[in-house]
């Protein structure tokens, strides 16, 4: 009566051993070939996100493919449009706020001096406007062709990924039945219903997360923007769209966003860098107890600390990319182990 139960319990061990060697060797294999995961990892999220108007149009009657062609016209179209709308004032910003950077570089400078005056520190700190241009314009101007050569390539195959996740996302989302159908085809028959049911719950999620991420960025966009205004605080457009575009790092974005404007204010009154800041907590407060409960009401809810680390781990594997990619991919994750081992236990 004892043999089958030591049977199985070594070959519950043996499985165990065999399961740690097939994560390290999956570990290894992806950290091979990092780029072809984020390419993969990319065409999947761009193809979940592009679905839903598609599933949209497509239970209206309209076939995929002429579904497919005109959202990404759509999404063209919108972008020409705030191209036109947006570009010309953030030009006008950005070129305003390099010709006025050697003035807030003495003002940066000014402030620091009389920061140590204050504090009776005896080292110096000197920032020479023209000297840091000058190394700028050196550095962009004057590289080595190897550097030209080693940028150019860089470029070239930032491009080239590009194309591939345009295409691939494309096909997929005007053909995604074969896909579905061959992956849930390497289960077993009774088991393909329940793994049809489980990417249809990882699918909605990345939707929700997406849907509720977009209207949080343009919302503490439009808000960041009009409160840097009335603070005074130059390029405020162009500040305001930084922040949008950094909240979608959670919880580390807003902090990094905050630096930028309270540095310019201090260039300018030390006074304006205290109600930028309070202007920052107010939206943040704004953001998380009224937006974050309207918005992702129905998204999936995440730790922050399981947020920050999926951050912390992605951007170190896979860099900034690994960022964009860190939310949705936890959010998945999340489906996963609660269909597949929690509501088991």
């Amino acid at each position: 009566m004892q043999r089958p139960d030591g049977a199985s319990s070594e070959r519950m061990v043996y499985v165990g051993i065999g399961l740690v060697f097939a994560l390290l060797l999956a570990g290894y294999l992806i950290y091979k070939i990092a780029v072809v995961v984020l390419v993969l990892l990319l065409t999947i999220l761009f193809s979940v996100i592009i679905s839903a108007p598609v599933d949209y149009l497509n239970q209206r009657g309209i076939g995929r493919g002429w579904g497919t062609s005109m959202v990404f016209g759509g999404l063209v179209l919108v972008l020409v449009i705030a191209g036109a709308a947006l570009v010309p004032a953030i030009e006008d910003q950005a070129t305003e706020l390099v010709e006025t950077f050697p003035a807030l570089l003495e003002n940066a400078q000014q402030i620091i001096l009389r920061l140590q005056s204050a504090l009776g520190l005896g080292a110096s700190f000197s920032l020479d406007p023209q000297r840091l241009l000058g190394s700028a314009r050196s550095f962009l101007t004057g590289g080595t062709l190897t550097t030209v050569a080693s940028v150019g390539a860089s470029v070239a195959t930032v491009i080239s990924f590009g194309v591939v996740v345009l295409i691939a996302t494309v096909y997929t989302v005007a053909q995604p039945a074969p896909l579905v159908n061959g992956f849930v085809a390497l289960f077993p028959a009774a088991r393909r219903q329940r793994v049809r049911e489980i990417l249809g719950e990882m699918y909605g999620a990345v939707q929700r997360w997406f849907l509720g991420q977009l209207a949080s960025m343009i919302i503490i966009g439009l808000l960041s923007t009009v409160a840097l205004f009335i603070i005074g605080i130059p390029f405020a457009l162009l500040l305001g769209i930084l922040s949008g575009l950094i909240s979608f790092v959670p919880y580390v974005g807003p902090v990094i966003s905050v630096i930028p404007p309270v540095l310019l204010a201090l260039t300018v009154d030390p006074i304006d860098a205290l109600w930028v800041i309070l202007a920052y907590v107010i939206i943040q407060a704004v953001e998380s107890n009224l937006i974050q409960p309207i918005v992702m009401s129905r998204a999936v809810s995440l730790h922050p600390a399981v947020v920050v680390f999926a951050v912390l781990i992605m951007g170190t594997l896979f860099g900034f990319v690994g960022v964009f990619l860190a939310v949705p991919l936890v959010a998945a994750l999340h489906v996963l182990l609660r269909e597949l081992w929690i509501k088991r236990t």
